[in-house]
């Protein structure tokens, strides 16, 4: 079996060897013991990321209809929105009595 040069991770004695080791397994432990709060960390950033994929699908539709909303606005500005028309003209003929 090959000889592990420790040199250059900085373990060279059996002092530092042992206390990388119980840093380690005092890292595994806290990670282990806390693998359900990270679960749940995870989860929620999922949500959030895809939440925000959600508003910015929203943000999209929202555009997509101010231009629909405008375009219609300048046709009734301009008295050539057939809908609008028609409206004005049967209110009209209703209250002259006519339909």
């Amino acid at each position: 079996m090959e000889h592990l040069n420790l040199d250059d991770v900085g373990l060279t004695d059996r002092v530092q060897y042992n206390a990388a080791v119980a840093n380690f397994n005092q890292i595994q432990r806290i990670v282990n013991g806390n693998t359900d709060e990270i679960k749940n960390e995870l989860d929620s950033k999922a949500n959030l990321n895809g939440f925000n994929n959600e508003i910015k699908r929203l943000d999209d539709k929202t555009d997509a209809l101010d231009k629909d909303w405008k375009a219609r606005l300048k046709r009734v500005t301009l008295g050539t929105d057939e809908e609008t028309i028609e409206n004005v003209v049967t209110k009209i003929l209703i209250e002259k009595g006519v339909i």
